[in-house]
């Protein structure tokens, strides 16, 4: 999903991404905006447990809409060989920018609107993991037969992924022949082996079954997290992230 920002006095387009960490500007966004670096860098992991640094610098203004945050800290990203699809865009836009203000994803509508909730939706308790200019946040899943994880919830992803550890919790044969079996290397230069199906069963946020998934398609990997939750899920509805007070807010769904 891309939205337009301004940083400083330039109009660009960023990815709007929650599960992206920090929030991210291109090196040539950077020195064209004139960001001042702090000296520091952020190490964090990819979902596969590689380390990735970034160095941090702040940009004197970065504005999405009405909102208009001064000297706030960004991560440098350098994008050498990243796809041509990418190559206009300013940065990425992560929930660190909205930790003090709640914004709502309306996807049926195809707009994104500061401020409160709409009425009606249903709110779920979400855990918020911050680490200094990185700000995460997890929801509580239930997955087909009781079992429960913590999901990161990232717009960045499409299907539902979840660690290789739950397959068989979740009635998954990862060597059944309907099972579709990946190898390969990601851009960093890691391994993985992924597996690709239909997740027999629901998924829903604990506690909220009015918000239940049927049989989502579903890709498993060893990851660090229990598992990602995605696009595919959250599309079906309006989402609300208010991170002041931990709470998604989602629009009703049916379960589908």
């Amino acid at each position: 999903m891309t939205v337009p920002v301004r940083a400083g006095e330039v109009e660009t387009t960023f990815v709007l991404d929650t599960g992206i960490g920090p929030t991210l500007l291109t090196e040539s966004l950077a020195r064209q905006v004139g960001c001042e670096s702090t000296g520091d860098v952020f190490t964090g992991s990819r979902m596969s447990g590689q380390e990735v640094s970034l160095p941090l610098a702040r940009v004197p203004s970065l504005a999405f809409g009405d909102l208009e945050l001064r000297d706030f800290e960004v991560g440098i990203l350098d994008t050498t060989g990243f796809p041509p699809e990418l190559a206009e865009i300013g940065g990425f836009l992560s929930l660190a920018f909205f930790a003090e203000h709640a914004f709502t994803v309306d996807y049926p509508a195809g707009c994104i609107v500061l401020g409160s909730a709409p009425a009606g939706g249903i709110p779920v308790e979400i855990e918020v993991e911050r680490d200094g200019p990185s700000l995460d946040v997890f929801l509580p899943l239930t997955l087909p037969g009781g079992v429960e994880i913590s999901a990161e919830v990232d717009m960045g992803s499409d299907a539902l992924i979840l660690d290789e550890r739950f397959a068989a919790e979740v009635g998954v044969d990862l060597d059944a022949p309907e099972v579709r079996r990946v190898e390969g290397t990601d851009e960093t230069g890691g391994t993985f082996t992924r597996w690709f199906t239909t997740l027999p069963g629901r998924i829903e946020p604990t506690g909220a079954p009015e918000l239940a998934q049927a049989q989502p398609d579903v890709m498993f990997q060893r990851i660090v997290h229990d598992g990602l939750v995605g696009d595919a899920f959250l599309r079906r509805q309006p989402v609300t992230y208010d991170i002041r007070t931990s709470t998604v807010i989602f629009g009703l769904a049916r379960a589908v």
